[in-house]
């Protein structure tokens, strides 16, 4: 070994030569500074330090000396947190004690300061509902800077609580959902269609979930619901009774008979069997207003289907009797421009007013509805202006009977030419005011 090579310890007292040289340069920044070093705990150590004014805490040197301004550190931007807001501090005191006047709460200023480290100090409250609580003027700010409403936090909680509950109360009423169980922070809410939700109302996100279309079960229905009333303003009808999803195809059947899947974020394409350039023009009108009645296949229930569709109607029908709903009822072919979805939105929607929930898709209903679905039919021809409706319309019970006959497929016609009169000079008027 020669005596040029370098020994561990030769490294270690070189590099203790540098560490002094930055520990006299953190000195010289806390002379800058006008600290007072209290213990000093070398490079990395926490060094406790006095500030000019008085204020007690602690730094390493290697933060001060390693910034990148000249001995570290600036005298014109104390590194001192408390010195550095004490604008800040000052502020807050002020918006603490007029918003503890405006709320009637009484402050007693003790001794302590808050952890943030900014110099903010503790005081004991009480609220006129008699709380007793500790703020500071930091806690008398939102997030956002505004000051807050409520400097209790027992009676903030409880306001917020209030707020919730009155929110699950309208949500209730609007959605007509029952209450399932009470909770002290929520509530368990069944929609109409017996879906189990919990509303919590002690978080904001909870808060927030608390809106109409809560019930993801029920959204999904409306979206096809959606669905299918768009395809409607192409002629279109879909067969299906749920959705899917936006990017898969729905197996529908077009005004021409053709049955092809329809794709929702597609739908603008229409049928592709029929001529190009057809859909987004004029497409022959939903034109014809059935109902129908059978064993559902597809649940084993016994159901009735109120619907509406092109021409004569019998190619909807021949497919509902694929389906089990053997029986039909009624068929109402040649209602002018835009009247049978008319008629239609007006069944459902007294269906809906009566308390009567589809059980397949959003027009597949029990069979005791069947009443009411062919009473609201004739309620509507009877309100309308410009209509004459006969007894063959609206004497249900003598008209409606039926007609169980699988193999025959019997319908009873109720022909607009003969049943109802349209009176001459207000066909454009309705036709207008249908669509």
């Amino acid at each position: 070994m020669t005596g040029d090579q370098s020994e561990p310890w030769d490294v270690s007292a070189e590099a203790a030569v540098h560490i002094n040289a930055l520990m006299d340069l953190f000195r010289q920044a806390c002379q800058m500074q006008g600290w007072t070093v209290n213990e000093e705990r070398r490079l990395i150590g926490w060094t406790d330090v006095t500030c000019s004014a008085g204020h007690e805490f602690h730094v390493t040197a290697w933060d001060v000396v390693s910034a990148p301004k000249p001995f570290g550190v600036d005298p014109s931007e104390p590194w001192c947190t408390k010195c550095r807001n004490v604008d800040w501090v000052a502020e807050c005191l002020a918006v603490l004690k007029s918003a503890a006047k405006a709320q009637d709460v009484k402050l007693a200023a003790t001794d302590e300061q808050d952890e943030s480290g900014q110099g903010h100090v503790v005081f004991a409250a009480e609220c006129p509902r008699g709380h007793h609580f500790t703020t500071t003027g930091k806690n008398a700010r939102n997030r956002y800077g505004d000051s807050v409403d409520v400097l209790c936090p027992d009676c903030r909680r409880a306001a917020k609580f209030a707020e919730g509950f009155a929110k699950v109360e309208a949500v209730i009423r609007e959605t007509r959902s029952t209450v399932a169980k009470r909770y002290s922070n929520g509530v368990g809410v069944r929609c109409r269609r017996g879906h189990l939700h919990t509303f919590r109302v002690d978080s904001r996100d909870g808060r927030n979930a608390i809106r109409p279309d809560f019930c993801g079960a029920c959204n999904k229905l409306a979206k096809f619901q959606e669905f299918s009333e768009e395809a409607k303003d192409l002629g279109i009808t879909v067969l299906g009774s749920q959705w899917v999803a936006a990017s898969r195809a729905h197996q529908a059947v077009c005004f021409a008979g053709h049955e092809f899947g329809l794709v929702p974020n597609k739908i603008k394409r229409g049928c592709p069997e029929c001529p190009r350039g057809m859909y987004g023009g004029t497409v022959p009108p939903h034109d014809v207003y059935y109902v129908a009645s059978g064993l559902d296949a597809a649940t084993g229930e016994e159901t009735v289907k109120p619907g509406i569709s092109s021409g004569s109607g019998y190619n909807r029908l021949r497919q509902h009797a694929e389906d089990g709903l053997t029986i039909q009822h009624l068929r109402i072919p040649g209602l002018p421009l835009g009247m049978a979805r008319v008629l239609e939105r007006f069944v459902l929607d007294g269906l809906d007013r009566e308390g009567w929930l589809s059980i397949r898709g959003v027009e597949y209903f029990p069979v005791a509805a069947l009443q009411d679905v062919l009473d609201l039919a004739g309620e509507w021809f009877t309100d309308q202006p410009g209509l004459s409706p006969r007894p063959i319309v609206v004497d249900g019970s003598d008209v409606y009977d039926a007609v169980e006959a699988p193999e025959v497929l019997d319908v009873v016609d109720v022909d607009v030419e003969t049943a109802v009169v349209f009176d001459s000079d207000e066909v454009t008027a309705i036709a207008a005011l249908a669509r």
